[in-house]
This record gives structure tokens, sequence and C-alpha cells, in this order.
């Protein structure tokens, strides 16, 4: 069984991996590994135990030291290839309250300090939990994130920017025709929205699968168990033409059920979820986001109908704390 030591040794030379090659990582962890990593393991190896707890307090420290040890040396050794030109790429995964950051920049920022919070979470976390817990995320899910994080997969994580011009070519359902810029404006919070703040947030369910029952079932689910207020926040994008969708939507959503609330928009070509990298690696399926200030704040993916309502509430709540 793949011990903390290992897990943190192999964060270790994907960190050195990625600060080689900013933006890429060339090295792929095994999914025995992945499992530490996100939830702390479980079984024969008994980490919750006292005497493990103990010896991770121990060894956490030394770790720590290591990690920032070789960040240095990574550093130091760019800086001698490149004529210093990667020093100043390394700046931009340090936090400044005085500077301003472009989303490309926050966006590498976020996949150097990624691979740091799971070397974190690897020596801290002792238990495992699930979407009845409290958690948005399966252990599933949450390896299926970490596998793609060591293996360098190009797709939006939680902290990355969330761009606003992919909304104005989804159609409206009502007339067929793009958002535009004013629809835009009009949906999205930070964009100038009149019926939102700008530091209000939204719900993005999409799906890539055309007529797909699992995304028409987590809607009804939401409908049924999201207040007005939160539906109000949700918005639904599908491949389904807008003709399509104005007769599922009027064939299962009275006008006093509150689910009429929730925005349903077309995305024919699926730019948007390219875009918001939503197409999957390996095959199509319910993809969720929170959006907030530019921001994605939570992301879910291969979310199944049957747990979307807790994994809506889940990840708002641990929004909220």
């Amino acid at each position: 069984m793949t011990s903390y030591s290992t897990a943190a040794a192999a964060i270790t030379v994907a960190i050195l991996t990625a600060s080689s090659s900013p933006g890429t990582v060339a090295f792929t962890a095994p999914s025995s590994i992945s499992h530490h990593l996100t939830r702390g393991g479980s079984g024969t190896s008994n980490i919750a135990s006292s005497t493990s707890l103990q010896g991770m307090k121990r060894n956490k420290f030394s770790k720590q030291q290591e990690l920032a040890a070789k960040m240095e040396e990574a550093k130091r050794l760019r800086e001698q290839g490149d004529g210093g030109a990667a020093a100043a790429a390394e700046e931009i995964t340090k936090p400044s309250d005085n500077t301003q950051l472009s989303d490309k920049e926050i966006k590498e920022r976020n996949d150097r300090q990624r691979f740091a919070n799971m070397l974190e979470n690897s020596m801290t976390s002792s238990s495992s939990g699930d979407l009845g817990d409290g958690y948005y995320l399966t252990v599933e899910q949450e390896n299926e994130n970490a596998e793609a994080v060591f293996k360098g997969i190009n797709r939006l994580y939680e902290g990355d920017p969330a761009p606003s011009s992919p909304f104005t070519e989804l159609l409206n359902i009502d007339n067929g025709e793009p958002l535009g810029q004013g629809g835009m404006k009009r949906l999205v919070p930070w964009e100038g929205s009149r019926s939102a703040s700008s530091s209000d947030f939204m719900i993005v369910v999409t799906d890539p699968r055309p007529k797909s029952v699992e995304l028409r079932t987590a809607m009804k689910r939401l409908a049924g168990a999201l207040s007005a207020d939160m539906l109000a926040k949700c918005v639904v994008i599908n491949t389904d033409t807008p003709a399509e969708n104005r007769r599922f939507v009027k064939k299962n959503f009275s006008e006093d059920s509150g689910a009429d609330k929730m925005t349903v928009l077309t995305d024919e070509k699926m730019d948007w979820m390219r875009e918001y990298t939503a197409l999957g690696e390996k095959r199509f399926s319910i993809s969720m986001f929170i959006l907030k200030e530019g921001r994605c704040e939570k992301i879910a993916r291969e979310v199944e109908a049957e747990s979307m309502t807790e994994t809506v509430k889940n990840a708002i709540r641990g929004m909220l704390r």
C-alpha cells in the first residue's frame, strides 16, 4: 500500500516537472496515490489510528521543508537555464495585493499552488466522507480530479477564471437568438446584471448529450428541492434546439411551480462547453459549476442525476461558510 512519504515524494516530482515547464505536467500518478492525496486513505493502513496520526504530525514539518527546498532548487535551475525569464514566471505563483494578474497568470498560479495544497491535504486528512457527510464531491470524483491534475489535463479547476464571453453565443430558447452582449450582461452577475448583485453567484448545470434523460431528471430534482431564490440562480445549458427545450419546459414545469425561474439555454455548437472544459476527456456527462465574481468557485464533473440536489446544496454551503 502506498505510504504518505511515497505520496509526498510523488507530488514533489510533479511539482519539479511542472516548474521546469510552466503550465504542463509530465508526471502521472497511480490511482492508489490519488486516493491518499484526496481522502487520506483507508482500510488496512488504519491511518486514523493515534500512532499513524502522531507519525504524520512528526513528519509534516520535515516534508514541508523538503518541498520548499526542492521548489527553491527548481527555481534556481530555471533561472540558470533561461537567463532569469523563468524567475518572473515563478513570481506569478505568489499572490500579491499590489499586482493585477491576468487570467492566464492566475491559472498558472493556481496550477502550481494546487500541487502544494494536495501535499498538505495528504498529510492532514485522516477521514473520508461523501455527499451524506456534507461533501459536494464523492471520493471517486476527487480521485478523478487528482488524476487530471497529475496528468496535466487542460481543464478548468476551482479558482480559475470563469470567462463571460462564451455566454454571448448561447441561444435564448424563447426566440432562438444568441444572447449577445446585452443578454450576457443581464445574466452574469459580475458583468452588470440588474437582477443580481455583482458579488452574487450563478449555478450552471450542463450536459452535451442531446435529450439527456439524466439532465432532465436532474432539472426536475432541483426544481423540487431548491428555493425559488436558488432556482433563479440556476442556468441549464444543453445542446437541444430551442424548440425542443421549449417543449420540455412547457410539458414538465408549470408557471407556478417555481421551476420556470431556471434559465435554460442552448449551446448547439458546444462552444460554451468547450470553453468551460465541460465535454469530458472520456465521455459526455453532467457537469456543475458555481461561478462567482469571474471565478470558478466550485466544479463537479460526472455528476449523477440522483445526487445533483445534494451536490448543489453542499457546494453552496461550503462556499458560503
